[in-house]
């Protein structure tokens, strides 16, 4: 089956593709920045900024579908005020920003999983499988690593003795200075997602084995859904 596209298609497909490229370097860049948010514990929340900012500047130029943009848009801008009214709790009222993790965890969690819903559908849409959808496909991988540490975060800072502290940093006090044990918990949500393993976790303590369980399922699901998105395109190419 051959499909015929006009050029102005062509064009915003390469403009497209060239989107998911764009999203993929600045979440890689954001990953690779981690260790250095253990010295500079602030570089965490500007980390998640940055990445609510291109995510939406991801949608206002290369989205392929209209519908309910203002959705995301208002929860994009609300994940970044909740996270400055969060830093600023955590450096000023620990106890203040304690009460607030949970509804901080749940603004990000919502925005970053219809935005990873959205990205789907417009993958499935995608009429052949390019270099540009395949790293449209693996940023969407990185989000769920990314925001599998959001939950663990949370968890950590509800339940520290829940994790192997040994895990974290020499000198780290995950109560008093959570921020700082952000970069550790990104390494163990991608062990998790990557199922190498769970470290992180401390034994007898079934919170944290949930949330990596969490992590990992999540993980698997998105990757049989690519697989599929994969094969599908594939034999729609196969000549009959």
């Amino acid at each position: 089956m051959t499909c015929v596209f006009t050029k102005d298609q062509l064009i915003r497909m390469r403009k497209r593709h060239r989107g998911y490229c764009y999203l993929l370097i600045v979440i890689s860049l954001v990953l690779v920045l981690q260790p250095l948010a253990v010295t500079w514990p602030l570089l965490t929340s500007i980390n998640a900024i940055v990445v609510a900012l291109v995510m939406m500047l991801f949608l206002t130029r290369y989205s392929p579908l209209r519908a309910r943009k203002r959705w995301l848009y208002g929860l994009g801008i609300g994940a970044i005020v909740f996270e400055l009214i969060w830093l600023a709790a955590m450096a000023h009222s620990p106890a203040l920003a304690k009460h607030l993790t949970l509804p901080h965890l749940l603004i990000w969690a919502l925005f970053i999983a219809l935005f990873l819903v959205r990205k789907v559908r417009a993958l499935m849409m995608e009429p052949y499988v390019t270099l540009g959808v395949l790293l449209g496909a693996a940023t969407g991988y990185l989000l769920i690593g990314y925001l599998g540490a959001y939950l663990l975060h949370s968890l950590l800072i509800f339940q520290p003795l829940a994790f192997n502290l040994a895990y974290l940093p020499a000198g780290i006090n995950p109560v008093t200075e959570p921020l700082r044990a952000f970069p550790s918990m990104v390494t163990g949500s991608f062990e998790a997602l990557t199922a190498m393993g769970n470290a992180i976790t401390s034994p007898g303590h079934l919170q944290s084995h949930i949330g990596t369980l969490i992590i990992t399922i999540i993980g698997q699901l998105y990757v049989a859904v690519l697989i599929g998105l994969v094969l599908g395109r594939f034999h729609q190419r196969t000549p009959k």
